[in-house]
């Protein structure tokens, strides 16, 4: 995430007393953004499934505009790099892929089977905790390591594929 994506998260999180992770609310906004749905359905939607009060209703936009403007230049970040325990690193790629999830709705009747492969996979990695168990820490992070990647370019053509419709 960048810095001006996560500090917004983190506000909206303190000012509402949001009862989700920020690896939730960034899956939640990037699915949002990569959304066909129009604009005003994406704003309403996250103010009722994260139940946000009128405090925080125009950090709403202010992170959908910064995270459609960070998506059109290929720009993502699912976790900090800094961030290195394994456990750490599976529990954010399964609350983004999740919340992701939850959030992204594509208006048209898409039976494309590339889209559904990606939906079918994230719900997989929304899993990961639930299923398997994690290596050696080697292991692990290069594990780790491949499935970020791949929610990095899925969400990203997602979102361009959206944008296009």
């Amino acid at each position: 995430m960048k810095n001006s994506t996560t500090e917004l998260i983190s506000q909206i999180i303190q000012l509402d007393d949001c009862p989700f992770t920020k690896y939730e609310v960034h899956g939640f906004f990037i699915g949002l953004a990569s959304s066909s749905i129009d604009k005003e359905a994406k704003y309403e939607k996250a103010k009722k499934f994260l139940d946000l009060s009128s405090n925080t209703h125009s950090m709403i936009y202010e992170l959908m505009k910064i995270t459609c403007l960070g998506l059109s230049k290929n720009e993502l970040e699912i976790y900090p790099t800094s961030l290195k325990d394994s456990q750490q690193i599976s529990n954010a790629l399964s609350e983004w892929a999740y919340y992701f999830l939850i959030s992204y709705t594509n208006s048209a009747s898409s039976n494309n089977a590339d889209e559904q492969e990606i939906l079918d996979i994230f719900d997989e990695i929304s899993q990961v905790n639930d299923k398997y168990k994690l290596d050696d820490e080697d292991s692990s992070a290069n594990s780790l390591s491949d499935i970020n990647g791949f929610i990095i370019k899925s969400a990203l053509y997602l979102f361009h594929r959206s944008s296009n419709e």
